[in-house]
């Protein structure tokens, strides 16, 4: 996707819907600062970010879109300036923007054109307002499909870092109207198997040594955890990827989830309720809010190193 597409696309509509929520593109972006003014690299495996960074075009009307402090933290730690960044579910480009801002070469990928649109949108805030000189990088950003990211080499990439979506939680295109939108897909074994031609994809176009950082949430069902998280792990190190970290981030934006389980029990006895509060049609108040998702560190071993010396960080299950 070009610039020239973009522009043609601006000029005919305007707008892209995502999640049932229009967004206005080509509008004058009133940006004031381009760098954060307060920002520390994370030193601990448990992420917090209780105000959502707002420097450069960074928005927050795109729902589940990660914090820039995220892809920031992600691209400073696992990335040098000039190397090329993947991030092949971007969304409303937040890892994009912040490769723009730091000197990285930036890939976004994603299944559904609006929001490709969007992500060009907001890599353009250079043309609206006066910046300081930024590093010369180059941002690219194509229609595909995280399964099959045929436009990129085999060990192209330094780093990938990416936000899938988590198996119809936020449904980003409805009734099907993008086909291989993962956001769609309520089965979970469906998910997976989705995820783990993903993972493939991931290994294949990473360069040894380097690293995959994907942000995943879990979800309930029936009033049960349903690891969504932990499925996804499993398809990762299924493919050859190890596991450097596992961070826990907090969500902090879960307005609809608190005010679609206000009733949840408050005192010891409501939590024994074994039916809805309100009748057959009521709300359960018997389990606990999701408020947590897990940030995924994975490496692909170099081609000297023994893949024994890891062995407690790699798959440990065996087929049949």
């Amino acid at each position: 996707m070009t610039d020239k597409d973009y522009r043609k696309f601006v000029q005919t509509y305007g707008e892209v819907e995502v999640e049932n929520v229009k967004i206005q593109l080509g509008q004058l972006k009133r940006v004031k600062e381009c760098q954060p003014k307060y920002f520390q690299l994370e030193r601990t495996n448990t992420w917090s970010f209780p105000k959502r960074g707002k420097w450069a075009t960074h928005r927050g009307d795109f729902r589940g879109n990660w914090p820039p402090q995220m892809a920031r933290n992600l691209i400073l730690r696992y990335s040098k300036p000039g190397e090329y960044v993947l991030d092949q579910m971007c969304g409303s480009g937040t890892t994009l923007i912040e490769c723009k801002l730091l000197g990285r070469n930036g890939i976004g990928v994603d299944v559904n054109p609006n929001c490709i649109m969007l992500t060009r949108d907001r890599l353009t805030f250079e043309q609206f307002l006066y910046t300081p000189d930024l590093p010369r990088v180059a941002v690219r950003t194509y229609v595909g499909d995280a399964r099959n990211l045929d436009l990129i080499n085999d060990e192209a990439v330094d780093l990938i870092a990416t936000h899938p979506p988590y198996a119809s939680i936020i449904p980003y295109s409805r009734g099907g109207k993008v086909p291989g939108d993962l956001s769609s897909v309520h089965n979970i074994d469906e998910y997976t198997a989705g995820m783990r031609e993903i993972a493939e994809e991931s290994y294949r176009v990473l360069k040894p040594g380097r690293f995959c950082a994907l942000l995943v949430g879990d979800t309930r069902r029936r009033r049960h955890h349903v690891p969504i998280a932990f499925r996804v792990m499993q398809a990762f190190l299924d493919v050859g990827f190890v596991i450097k970290e596992d961070v826990m981030k907090y969500q902090w934006r879960t307005k609809k989830t608190r005010e679609r389980w206000e009733g949840l029990a408050k005192t010891a006895e409501e939590c024994w309720v074994d039916i809805p509060k309100e009748g057959r049609k009521g709300r359960y108040t018997d389990f606990l809010l999701l408020y947590h998702e897990h940030l995924f560190i994975f490496r692909k071993l170099g081609e000297e190193e023994d893949p024994q010396k890891f062995k407690e960080s790699r798959k440990w299950w065996s087929e049949g």
